[in-house]
């Protein structure tokens, strides 16, 4: 079975989440979200995604700015809301997580847990702190192995 990079990434997001102390749930929410975020934003710029995101804030989740969580941001570059994240007008949830690793199966994530814990397990916090250390240091190395599952 061949692995993309998306299931690896959103493993990769929710170990680094649970590292850093974010509760299971939030942390898939996380792992999904970062994901997708990668996966429609690659190639729009941070400034870009932000106004956006915060365009929807109010207009579509009719919330006021004030009620993003900051955490999340600070590490992962996510608005969040009550600890959810968010990308664009769509808040994540673990249940996001489950439902996307359900077209793998159970063993197949169990694998792709796995490879993401070892990964995440050699950086430090300064690393897993830093969104682009993060990416660059732990991603891009490591984005191209498991890229099939016998």
């Amino acid at each position: 079975m061949r692995i993309n990079r998306f299931p690896k990434m959103a493993a990769l997001q929710y170990k680094r989440a649970l590292k850093l102390g974010f509760d299971e749930k939030k942390a898939k929410a996380v792992g999904i979200a970062e994901a997708t975020k990668y996966a429609i934003f690659k190639n729009l710029s941070q400034r870009k995604r932000v106004a956006a995101e915060k365009e929807a804030v109010v207009k579509k989740l009719k919330k006021p700015q004030t009620e993003l969580d900051t955490k999340t941001y600070e590490i992962f570059k996510l608005h969040a809301l009550d600890g959810w994240p968010f990308v664009k007008d769509k808040i994540y949830t673990d249940e996001d997580y489950e439902r996307y690793f359900q077209r793998w199966g159970e063993r197949v994530k169990n694998i792709i847990e796995e490879w993401a814990e070892g990964i995440v397990d050699t950086c430090d916090e300064k690393v897993l702190k830093s969104e682009n250390k993060f990416f660059n240091e732990c991603w891009k190395p490591h984005r191209d192995e498991l890229s099939s599952i016998e």
